[in-house]
């Protein structure tokens, strides 16, 4: 006797197996894979942080001590998630850099203030323990300026350090780029990734790497300004693939007050994720800005998933620079009294003058 059989095509939902690489999580709103800058007010900003395999230019303030900044929290957040940290740079010693790396804290909750009774929510008994971070899903660390962390001794063999120094077959590798500075770096990248196995599928780390000041004096580019161009953006174009190809995000500063305005305008479009940041000190018509201590500009946010970026146009925020923490939050511009009273006496002057000078159609 045949009996029927009929067969559902309802399939219980299970949860999609993914590589797990450490100091990672994934967007909720384009389902990548993001780092985090160690900033939590940045990555809100940037919706989660940097994207897995993302180039983020920063443009250096004036005297690059904020930069400075925003790169030791970035690789500070490497160290507490012991990622792989590659550390490049020619005006000062890496090791100085990693050496006064901020502290990693933990930060009170602060709870929110419309839900902060309890008795008001006899209705939404769900978000009696829901707190501000809830909201945010914060993916950092918070971190102490004036207390340097100590890197353990056991996580020392996870960071790489380049300050120049040569590495070998460099004659047989050179091409289009003639800096010698920059072929040695390129080499010190792919060693690396191959060193640690960063390209393979199943890695299950990733290389955090930062460039300071890169195109300042001390990277010795040639004169001739189509060979400074050449290099320049040859490298960053060429760091941009290699990152592409390997769990890694790199992190470049440069001093476009030192460059022109063409190689700079190149440089944007090759990266990803661009910061321009700006210091009170820079710009007079600034200084009336008392509570924040800088301008920071969102100059290019990219959505490696979709072909429009997450961000269009220029958002501009301000930074606060304590002695213990580096914070980003909304800009509040000041009521412009002065110019309002400059604008008001000009308008009487205007009137008095109009009603005593004469014309030739007076009546």
């Amino acid at each position: 006797m045949a009996v029927n059989v009929q067969i559902s095509s309802f399939q219980k939902r299970t949860k999609v197996s993914s590589t797990n690489i450490v100091g990672t999580k994934i967007s909720a709103l384009n389902s990548t894979l993001n780092v985090s800058s160690g900033i939590n007010s940045l990555d809100n900003i940037m919706e989660g942080g940097l994207p897995l395999g993302s180039l983020c230019l920063i443009e250096e303030d004036l005297y690059g001590s904020y930069a400075k900044i925003m790169t030791k929290y970035f690789l500070a957040e490497g160290a507490v998630q012991k990622n792989h940290l590659l550390s490049a740079s020619l005006n000062e010693n890496p090791w100085d850099l990693l050496n006064n790396l901020p502290s990693p804290v933990t930060e009170p909750k602060e709870t929110n203030p419309l839900i902060e009774n309890k008795e008001e929510l006899k209705i939404a008994w769900r978000y009696e323990n829901l707190t501000l971070e809830d909201n945010n899903q914060r993916t950092g660390n918070a971190f102490d300026l004036s207390i340097p962390y100590v890197i353990p001794e056991t996580q020392r063999s996870n960071i790489a350090v380049w300050c120049g120094e040569s590495t070998n077959n460099l004659q047989e590798k050179k091409g289009t780029l003639k800096n010698p500075n920059c072929l040695s770096l390129l080499s010190t990248v792919e060693e690396t990734i191959k060193k640690w196995e960063l390209d393979s599928v199943n890695s299950s780390n990733l290389l955090r790497i930062t460039i300071s000041s890169f195109g300042s004096p001390f990277w010795q580019f040639d004169e001739n300004q189509n060979s400074v161009s050449t290099d320049f953006t040859a490298t960053l174009l060429l760091l941009k693939s290699i990152v592409r190809s390997a769990n890694a995000v790199a992190v470049v500063t440069i001093p476009h007050q030192l460059l022109s305005q063409a190689l700079v305008s190149r440089s944007r479009k090759l990266a990803d994720v661009v910061i321009q940041l700006k210091s009170l000190r820079e710009d007079p018509h600034l200084r009336d800005l008392m509570d924040v201590h800088g301008i920071l500009e969102m100059k290019k946010i990219m959505n490696l998933t979709s072909l429009k970026p997450i961000q269009d146009g220029t958002t501009t925020y301000g930074f606060k620079a304590t002695k213990r923490k580096f914070k980003i939050e909304k800009l509040h511009l000041p009521p412009a009294v002065e110019d309002d009273k400059s604008a008001a006496d000009n308008s009487s002057s205007m009137g008095c003058s109009s009603g005593s000078s004469k014309s030739n159609l007076d009546f």
